[in-house]
């Protein structure tokens, strides 16, 4: 198939969230009229060709996306050319997506590709993992039982400490980041994991400013804060640098609201968030579930901690503490 001018728009299907190229007015499968997604490649390089939105993060969007040299999918995450304009930026994403390049792992997505087009947008190809996201498992479970969680919890840390020794920081890490793999048939000596990671952000987020609300809201506008910056550390909102202790954080917020049926900390506007992320401490996780212990609860209120020293300092000390504590019920 022919690859498209880097200018035009991607249109895609409200409904089936289908991708097509620029002059199809109608959704083939849906009859709905197409809405364009933003001025980036249908194809990228002639190499990928996008076919559907997976999700939209901070910094970019995830496509569902064919290589057109192997026929297989990938997930092609397109990274903002203002999140990246600056040569330092490129620099940085270049490194770190060259790590992610050699960096292999059964619980984390394997990166296969990257690159910076010419108009500084920014791309990185992954495996498709097929499976649910822990969102959409969270919405149909709501609270998840003890044993399930740290189970879940455990292979997350896994994940994140292959990465951290590897000198990737998630920075991203939320429920759409983990996908429960679909179950296929075992081979002699493979892996079989419940949760695989993808979606790692080699950007920054924000701009290195201390809080103030119209800031804040300033930054998001410009892309530079996810829409629901729910699992974000405080030092990442506030625009500093993020270090595995602020993957930490989200895991411990990921942790809270599968075991609460809630996140630690809500708000609809942007600035009270960040009002209560700074400030406020999260309410005790057994005023939601009563099948918590005391020293659970307190490991993961432990992972939520405003400074970064009063964490624990590795995912791997957190799978621990997670695993000593459940296992007192």
């Amino acid at each position: 198939m022919a690859a498209f001018d880097p200018t035009d728009t991607v249109r895609m299907c409200v409904s089936c969230k289908t991708c097509y190229a620029p002059n199809q007015q109608f959704c083939r499968d849906c009859l709905v009229e197409l809405i364009p997604v933003e001025r980036i490649p249908y194809t990228i390089n002639s190499r990928y060709q996008l076919e559907r939105v997976l999700g939209r993060g901070a910094t970019g969007i995830v496509f569902a996306a064919t290589s057109l040299e192997s026929g297989k999918e990938v997930a092609v995450k397109i990274i903002r050319a203002s999140v990246i304009a600056d040569p330092r930026a490129q620099d940085r994403f270049r490194r770190e997506a060259q790590l992610a390049l050699q960096f292999k792992n059964p619980l984390v997505a394997a990166v296969q590709d990257f690159g910076v087009l010419q108009d500084a947008t920014g791309y990185v190809v992954s495996e498709y993992i097929k499976g649910k996201s822990l969102r959409e498992e969270m919405q149909r479970t709501g609270k998840f039982d003890v044993p399930t969680a740290i189970n879940l919890l455990s292979e997350m840390c896994d994940a994140l400490d292959a990465a951290h020794k590897s000198g990737l920081v998630h920075r991203d890490l939320k429920p759409e980041s983990i996908i429960l793999p679909f179950k296929t048939e075992p081979t002699t000596g493979s892996l079989n994991p419940l949760v695989i990671m993808v979606g790692f952000s080699f950007t920054k987020f924000g701009s290195g400013k201390q809080f103030v609300p119209g800031t804040t809201a300033r930054l998001q506008g410009q892309g530079q804060l996810p829409l629901r910056p729910t699992y974000l550390s405080p030092e990442q909102f506030r625009g500093e640098e993020a270090d595995l202790r602020s993957d930490v954080y989200s895991l411990g917020v990921i942790a809270y609201e599968m075991l609460a049926g809630q996140p630690p900390f809500a708000a609809k506007r942007v600035g009270d968030f960040g009002v209560k992320l700074l400030n406020d401490k999260p309410q005790p996780l057994r005023q939601f579930n009563k099948d918590i212990n005391a020293m659970l609860e307190s490991e993961i209120l432990r992972a939520l901690e405003k400074e970064p020293m009063d964490r624990p300092q590795r995912a791997l000390e957190f799978k621990r503490d997670l695993s000593n504590a459940a296992h007192l019920s």
